[in-house]
């Protein structure tokens, strides 16, 4: 291991890797229990994915016509798929996401993305995909494509309807009548930008110094004494807004309103004036992948363009698919405009700390460290 190597694992292992080492004991000590035939078609897949977003209710006729049994592991937060790389024992991972502020970690610096065939992805390709997630440095550099973008859209204010107007900025959740009425979710690619931004900082994400941090947390420290709770998962976000315990997320996926609606409670998303946070989610397969026919064949089927544009109503986000839109209902097709989807992803996503730091520039190591202690309340 390079002394590069060394130091980023050293940086990014500062947060205490509890929840790491918990999630990979817990989680995905299973998952090793269970090998397949290498580059076998068919078989078992273990997928690691958000909430939701693990196509198995898309990909379920594509799973039972190729014999593909799938075991999936849900993401609390990005740190669950390369944490348990740290450790030094690779997980059992076929398929996994990333989130496109971390391409660089994973493909340069940590090295745990196995490249991907493009000829086993005819789905890939500049006929189908907009061109905004076709052939960019995110997933494709040095001539070789390192993962399939397959989902985008923006995490922003959730709220309940019926209990208050529309928000119109992140600050008009500090109304009185909300104290204890508002929840944050414990998502550092989601807060991070936002706390940036509540504390004026927003354009400089994420190259703020250690002050600059401090300054920013500190100001999001606002949001938190108003919080009922720091959710750890969606899942927990979701219990507490169709219990009627909440009536707003700070920031959160939209998927939750697809999930609260299934229990009969309407939510709706808020656009502040300090912006929604952008993302785009790719495939890729772990070095540790043991299953990569079979792998590649389901990344080539999450971009299969009905499969798209029902994830992305599934979810209420959109498709990386241009041939998607039509298949999308009219409510799905008006959320995003869709003929300005490159000039959007254009105007810049927000990325991530640099792993390692020789100046006053926080680290990814000294931001975690800083949200940890956000999150004690300090």
């Amino acid at each position: 291991m390079t002394n590069m190597h060394n130091k980023i694992f050293a940086e990014i292992s500062r947060r205490n890797l509890l929840k790491g080492a918990a999630w990979a004991t817990a989680g995905l000590a299973s998952a090793r229990l269970f090998t397949t035939t290498a580059y076998a078609a068919g078989g078992e897949l273990n997928i690691m994915a958000w909430e939701g977003y693990d196509l198995n209710v898309e990909l379920a006729d594509w799973r039972k016509a190729n014999g593909v049994t799938v075991k999936s592991s849900s993401m609390t937060s990005q740190d669950d798929v390369h944490t348990p790389f740290l450790a030094g024992n690779p997980p059992g991972i076929d398929v996994a996401e990333y989130n496109h502020a971390y391409a660089d970690l994973y493909i340069r610096e940590l090295q745990i993305v196995k490249p991907l065939d493009r000829s086993k992805l005819p789905n890939y390709s500049g006929d189908n995909l907009f061109d905004a997630f076709f052939d960019k440095p995110t997933w494709f550099s040095n001539g070789q494509l390192w993962a399939a973008p397959y989902i985008w859209g923006m995490n922003s204010i959730v709220y309940n309807p019926k209990r208050l107007q529309a928000p119109t900025s992140y600050a008009d959740l500090l109304k009185p009548e909300l104290k204890g009425r508002i929840a944050i979710w414990d998502e550092p690619t989601v807060m991070w930008p936002i706390a940036a931004r509540v504390a004026g900082l927003g354009e400089k994400y994420p190259q703020l110094t250690r002050d600059e941090v401090n300054a920013a947390f500190t100001e999001l420290g606002k949001w938190r004494d108003h919080a009922r709770l720091i959710a750890l998962n969606m899942g927990e976000l979701i219990n507490f807004m169709v219990s009627g315990e909440i009536d707003a997320v700070v920031c959160a996926d939209p998927a939750i309103i697809v999930q609260a609606q299934q229990q009969s409670v309407e939510l709706a998303i808020a656009y502040p004036k300090e912006g929604a946070v952008l993302w785009v989610d790719a495939w890729f397969m772990p070095v540790s992948c043991d299953n990569e026919e079979t792998a590649q064949a389901f990344i080539n089927e999450a971009l299969n363009p009905e499969v798209q544009a029902k994830v992305a109503m599934a979810v209420n986000q959109a498709p990386v698919s241009k041939k998607a839109v039509e298949f999308l209902d009219e409510k799905s097709r008006e959320r995003f405009a869709f003929d300005q989807v490159d000039q959007m992803l254009k105007a810049g996503l927000p990325g991530i700390p640099p792993a390692a730091s020789d100046s006053d520039i926080a680290s990814y190591g000294d931001w975690l460290q800083a949200w940890q202690s956000f999150k004690a309340g300090k």
